[in-house]
């Protein structure tokens, strides 16, 4: 039957439905405090001391800046070390297959960030990274970047979304779902005949799979926005 958007399932490709879904390189850094006043010592001297006079000028809650952070990517997270890392994949098993245990354990962030943000223009979600340990101190490493990243582009996207697009973008997404499900079927059948009764995710609005980085944007110091092929 023909989808509600006029998409025809080509000719020969497998019969799957079109549902909507209702080291360590780490570096550290310290920070140093110097007193508002020089702390050295005086003697007081005999008679009257006149205040120093008040400048008008300086907002009573002014402040001086603190000083910016380092928070330069892990290069498996920046593109700079390149991999072929399949975020339509599981990364336990795409990832473990090119990157080390002790790659993946790595810090995300040399300023070794518990939060950041992962933007995914033009869509209109974005993903919100934490360390999947709970342990205290914990920091985001860069197997919890790409494990949040695979989960959350594999949410479904609900009609009213779709209906959001326009149907001449909608035609490609079905496109990238059905190649999306060819892909895995030639790895197991079983599985890629239960992502198909899953419906279109997020990754099918992406124009690829492939990870090739993430870069900085101007909103803030801990936002990224996500590049694919």
């Amino acid at each position: 039957m023909p989808s509600r958007t006029g998409y025809v399932q080509p000719a020969g490709s497998p019969s799957w439905g079109y549902p909507y879904a209702g080291s360590p390189y780490a570096s550290t850094s310290t920070c140093s405090y110097s007193p508002p006043y020089p702390q050295s010592s005086y003697s007081v001297s005999p008679g009257p001391m006149s205040p120093p006079p008040f400048d008008h000028s300086r907002s009573l809650y002014a402040c001086a800046p603190l000083p910016a952070l380092s928070c330069d990517l892990h290069p498996v997270l920046s593109g700079k070390q390149r991999t072929m890392v399949d975020v339509s994949r599981d990364p336990t098993v795409s990832a473990s297959a090119v990157l080390s245990p002790r790659a993946l354990a790595e810090p995300a962030t040399t300023s070794r960030l518990p939060y950041f943000t992962i933007t995914l223009d033009p869509l209109p979600w974005r993903i919100a990274v934490y360390p999947r340990s709970s342990k205290s101190g914990a920091y985001i490493t860069v197997a919890d970047v790409l494990h949040t990243i695979y989960r959350e582009l594999h949410c479904r996207v609900t009609q009213e979304e779709l209906d959001s697009f326009p149907p001449q973008y909608i035609s490609s997404v079905r496109q990238a779902f059905h190649r999306r499900c060819s892909r895995l079927a030639a790895i197991d059948r079983a599985a890629a005949d239960s992502e198909a009764r899953k419906g279109i995710r997020r990754i099918d609005l992406l124009p690829g799979t492939i990870f090739t980085g993430l870069l900085s944007t101007s909103e803030s110091p801990d936002s990224w926005k996500l590049t694919l092929s």
